[in-house]
């Protein structure tokens, strides 16, 4: 089966004023057509620099990506990151069409897709809003509204949820599984949350310690939809996430 994205022998090194940094090293992955991939690992392992070489905003050092494109109308990747990235000059409504027309899409097609998407989001009574006049996890709903509506081929989002109470992350984690389950977008997801890959992910990536190896590959067989809590009940969650976090612990203390 030809893969969505296909990464091998990916090798990144840094330059910098001291000793050469080697982020990643021999990684070889592929994700298949609307996959959702959730990468966890160390703090600095080289899980955000994977997702910028995807992203078009590093270059390689060895080895390559491809991602196969389907529809040239549609940009190859969106990425969506920790920090609040909604525009503050911007309502709501604007900020989620920012995307489609900066690319020149039809004025009536925008607008439609936009109307789509803040409905998907709950985001239509604050359509005419500010981002000073949203809470934090309304304006990440903003910016997934935003990426959903721009329909890339592959969405990368690195660490989205992660300032977030856990209230409101579990909201969003329900509503990106929703918009997933809808739209089918080929996804790349980086956490530091062993629960939150269980709850999202088709596989979990477990990388190791810099410079970062693919660890393991995990296929999650949770049947979809999933609701958050109901998962957590199931024996087989509490399994493998001992077994991912006895993986991640002998990096993070040393083996």
């Amino acid at each position: 089966m030809n893969p969505k994205i296909s990464i091998n022998g990916l090798r990144k090194e840094f330059h910098t004023g001291h000793a050469p940094v080697v982020a990643l090293e021999r990684c070889n992955l592929d994700v298949q057509e609307g996959e959702f991939i959730c990468i966890v690992g160390p703090s600095g392992c080289g899980k955000t620099t994977l997702l910028r070489i995807l992203a078009g905003l590093e270059t390689p050092s060895e080895g390559n990506v491809t991602v196969r494109q389907t529809d040239p109308t549609k940009p190859l990747a969106t990425m969506m990151f920790q920090e609040t990235s909604v525009f503050p000059w911007m309502n709501v409504r604007a900020n989620v069409a920012y995307g489609l027309r900066l690319r020149g899409v039809d004025p009536a097609q925008t607008e439609s897709k936009v109307n789509h998407f803040l409905s998907l989001t709950g985001l239509e009574r604050f359509a005419n809003a500010y981002p000073h006049q949203l809470s934090g996890g309304m304006k990440q709903r903003v910016s997934v509204a935003r990426a959903f509506a721009n329909d890339p081929e592959i969405l990368l989002m690195d660490e989205p949820f992660a300032a977030l109470d856990e209230q409101n992350k579990i909201v969003l984690q329900e509503e990106l599984l929703r918009l997933w389950s809808e739209t089918r977008k080929t996804v790349l997801f980086i956490t530091h949350s062993i629960d939150e890959a269980l709850v999202l992910s088709d596989r979990v990536i477990v990388m190791s310690g810099r410079p970062a190896r693919l660890k393991a590959d995990l296929r999650i067989n949770f049947p979809r939809p999933r609701a958050v809590y109901d998962l957590k009940d199931n024996p087989e969650y509490a399994s493998l996430s001992r077994e991912i976090w006895m993986m991640l612990r002998e990096e993070v203390v040393g083996k």
